[in-house]
């Protein structure tokens, strides 16, 4: 990571590839108000199983590294679901809210990162807002 890191000062390269799962995690953790309901390790948790899932939604992914990625974090005790995420959170429309105010978000057009498989993350970018809301229409309600 550090390596990474010093390589690319300004996040624009590789060093955004470290964020998978963060523009979700971040949304996540934000809708619970940054506090000890949910800790930034499991807001990326759960982020890293969306980012996975909808790169499977898109045809990106293979969907069986999407639920590999997601049962490695099971397995050490993280939360992968939005559903083990204590309390309230925002609605779908309130976590859309969230992820446009996400630091990679450019001139208005939605960033994330994906995966085309374990090890294969990239920046996607132009993201159709429609299509993660509903995604995570779904994703709320699984």
């Amino acid at each position: 990571k550090a390596a990474i890191v010093a390589r690319d000062e300004k996040e624009t390269g590789d060093r955004a590839l470290l964020n998978l799962g963060h523009t979700f995690g971040h949304a996540l953790e934000a809708g619970a108000g940054f506090s000890d309901r949910l800790l930034h390790g499991e807001a990326v948790s759960i982020g890293m199983c969306l980012a996975f899932a909808y790169s499977a939604h898109l045809g990106l992914c293979p969907g069986q590294d999407a639920v590999r990625a997601m049962r490695h974090l099971e397995a050490v005790g993280l939360p992968t679901r939005i559903s083990q995420v204590p309390g309230d959170l925002p609605d779908t429309d309130g976590l859309m809210t969230l992820i446009a105010q996400d630091k990679k978000v450019s001139r208005g057009a939605l960033t994330f990162i994906l995966a085309r498989g374990i090890g294969e993350a990239f920046i996607a970018r132009d993201v159709d807002a429609a299509s993660v809301r509903a995604f995570l229409a779904d994703m709320r309600a699984a």
